[in-house]
């Protein structure tokens, strides 16, 4: 008989049980302490509008496609009890939201605990399902991040079972459509997530090869060097005036490098454990690889396929970091080598490799890659066919706004620390906790004569040092655990989707985007957790010693995130008959009951308020041809046409871009004032 799972039944009592008492607390705390991000709203309205036949629209009126599909699927059941009492299902989305958690938690409880013992993997489910930063980045504000955890998870428990199994027997279709259908939900949870899906791809094709590990931290290297050139040659502030010729050069370079990578050699296990031999290919095919990059970006340049200049000391930079990046994942390789490493295609030539797989991978790739991007075609060609554009206008908006010269949303990172994630100050903050940890330590070195920022970074290496010598105290069990754990491509994939926002400009971002980073975090840190369990090798009672800390760590984390719930979400302190937002009253008494007003933002607002409609003015959530309405000028009429009866918005904001004053001629300022904003009469000029 199998053992009963006390620990998971455990972790669902006290986390479910902490929940509900959150859920049933005083309805007001669920507005104004929990649920309290306009993005949220946005999908509540939408899904309540969609239950009620409205369509998919935030003001029943323009079409919209500004969320991440899986996450409304989930919300138009729970939002159709809106018609019925708007409270009723925010305390069942906090339900839904932490049985996410506590399913996220057992899932890594699973993962580490077969990994190196079910004690390390109980203090990585305790760590997500107490964590303040995961409940705050992940789950509080009801958003598509809690749904992405745990898809990000399930796909990294299954690619362990999937290691485990592809070694004795021969892997099936269903096994490859299964991973496939799982990264799907992943991407479709957070779009963003694409890059999970096709670096997971390149990890499940590429198995039995070396391929599958440098291939994704290669795809990284190559787009990191270039973009680092053109950092050190032109300066973050002037980089968005060459993105496009960045872009291209990282293209070519993907398509150039990797193939010379490939046929030098730089892929054999024979050639990568000689050092003299690993430097000799190395070297050489960068200099080719970045030769015809070179010639072929100044030939564009020439012919006018490209605007723009471009300096030749940048192909110089960009092959001295393409060096760099790409001998350092195969030095660590040769450093994590044991003496039992071998392999069938040790001595095998490059090409006589791509003989002897390329059926395989042909074979395997078009029904991975089918499923998943034949998923993605179909979505895309549904949201152009309904939408009448391809992708969320949402994510549009925002890289045209980092294309603008204003920065009323933020704009695009003016910082290299924000622009690679790791600016522990900002939004752009991917690696939270560690990275606040760490610039906290860094803040507080004012003995050490140093800028802050170099600080900061030395203690980043510092810490990377000591991660790959403690690998280096069990290579065996590091390079097991590094595989099945999924770290590669998990890793890559999150670089990538940093990269994705940064290199190519993108405003206004948000902590709860880096959810698969956070993934990441706890599974390294369980990592160098699990690899001190290994060290005590014969300790005695070391299970018993294990389980203490997990009961340490449960006891006094869980406590720590009791009172924070206490104390969030307390019972019999508002009035019976207090709103549940301070601006609709307001609203209700300035405007008549069915007005159409104009917010810039206005979630929130659009779900409470009664009798009257919400209409979004930044285009985050409304339709795509307002968008394009914006872009042209046009904005004003189209509101005007629409009918649109108030605008209540910062009159500062209004007169910058995007906005740049197109709606000033319809507006009649009224005595009427909140947070900063101005109500406004809206019509004719």
């Amino acid at each position: 008989m199998r053992r009963f799972p006390w620990f998971e039944a455990i972790l669902i009592i006290v986390v479910m049980s902490i929940s509900l008492y959150a859920a049933f607390s005083d309805a007001q705390n669920l507005s104004w302490r929990w649920f309290t991000r306009d993005d949220a709203y946005y999908y509540f309205k939408v899904g309540q509008n969609i239950s009620e036949g409205h369509g998919s629209t935030f003001d029943g009126i323009n079409r919209t496609n500004g969320y991440h599909p899986l996450w409304m699927l989930v919300c138009i059941p729970i939002f159709a009890l809106a018609r019925f009492d708007l409270i009723l299902p925010l305390r069942i989305l906090l339900l839904v939201m932490s049985g996410l958690s506590v399913a996220t938690g057992i899932l890594l409880y699973r993962l580490v605990g077969r990994m190196f013992a079910p004690a390390i993997g109980a203090v990585a489910a305790l760590f997500w399902v107490f964590s303040y930063d995961v409940l705050v980045i992940v789950y509080q504000q009801g958003l598509e991040s809690g749904i992405a955890a745990f898809f990000i998870v399930l796909l990294a428990y299954k690619l362990f079972e999937f290691e485990k199994s592809w070694r004795r027997t021969e892997v099936s279709k269903r096994q490859i459509i299964t991973l496939a259908i799982i990264a799907v939900l992943a991407m479709f949870s957070r779009l963003d997530l694409v890059f999970l899906a096709g670096i997971a791809g390149i990890w499940i094709l590429f198995r039995g090869h070396l391929l599958r590990y440098f291939l994704p931290l290669d795809i990284i290297s190559i787009i990191i060097a270039t973009l680092l050139a053109f950092l050190a040659r032109v300066g973050i502030r002037a980089y968005y005036e060459y993105v496009e010729i960045a872009l291209t050069m990282v293209a070519l370079g993907l398509a150039i490098k990797i193939p010379c990578a490939y046929f030098f050699g730089l892929y054999q296990r024979s050639h990568i454990l000689r050092l003299g031999d690993l430097v000799r290919r190395l070297i050489l095919s960068t200099l080719v690889s970045s030769a015809i990059v070179g010639m072929l970006m100044l030939t564009s340049l020439k012919l006018g396929l490209l605007q723009g200049s471009f300096s030749r000391l940048t192909i110089l930079i960009d092959l001295a970091f393409t060096v760099l990046l790409l001998g350092l994942s195969r030095l660590i390789f040769k450093g994590l080598r044991t003496n039992q490493s071998s392999s069938s295609e040790s001595n095998e030539k490059p090409l006589d490799s791509l003989r002897a797989n390329w059926k395989k991978w042909l074979s395997d790739g078009a029904l991975y890659y089918g499923v998943v991007l034949g998923t993605l075609a179909l979505y895309m060609i549904w949201s152009k066919f309904t939408f009448g554009t391809s992708s969320p206008v949402s994510g549009q908006i925002k890289h045209w706004w980092a294309s603008l010269p204003g920065r009323a949303y933020g704009g695009a990172t003016r910082d290299v620390l924000s622009f690679f994630g790791i600016n522990y100050l900002t939004d752009a903050n991917a690696w939270n906790p560690v990275s606040r940890i760490v610039g906290t330590w860094a803040e507080n070195m004012q003995a050490v004569r140093m800028d802050e920022g170099w600080r900061y970074l030395l203690l980043l290496a510092g810490f990377a040092i000591l991660f790959f010598l403690l690998l280096l105290t069990n290579r065996r069990k590091a390079k097991t655990a590094l595989t099945q754990l999924s770290i590669v491509p998990l890793f890559s994939s999150a670089l990538l989707q940093i990269l994705y926002y940064h290199a190519l400009g993108y405003a206004a971002y948000q902590e709860w985007y880096w959810v698969s980073q956070m993934v990441v975090i706890v599974l390294m840190l369980s990592l160098i957790l699990g690899m001190l369990y290994i060290s005590m090798g014969t300790v005695p009672y070391r299970e018993l010693i294990g389980w203490a800390f997990a009961a340490f760590v449960g006891i006094s984390m869980g406590s720590s995130f009791w009172r924070i719930i206490q104390t969030t979400m307390p019972y019999q302190y508002w009035e019976a008959d207090a709103p549940y937002m301070d601006i609709v009253p307001l609203l209700e008494e300035h405007t008549e009951p069915g007005s159409m007003i104009g917010f810039t933002g206005g979630g929130n607002t659009g779900y409470f308020i009664p009798d009257r409609t919400i209409v979004n003015m930044d285009g985050l959530i409304n339709s795509y041809p307002y968008f394009q309405a914006l872009q042209a000028g046009q904005a004003g009429e189209y509101l005007r046409e629409m009918g649109v009866d108030y605008v209540l918005a910062n009159l500062t904001i209004l007169d910058q871009q995007p906005y740049k004053g197109q709606f000033n001629e319809y507006l009649d300022v009224l005595d009427v004032s909140y947070g900063g904003k101005q109500l406004m009469r809206y019509g004719a000029p």
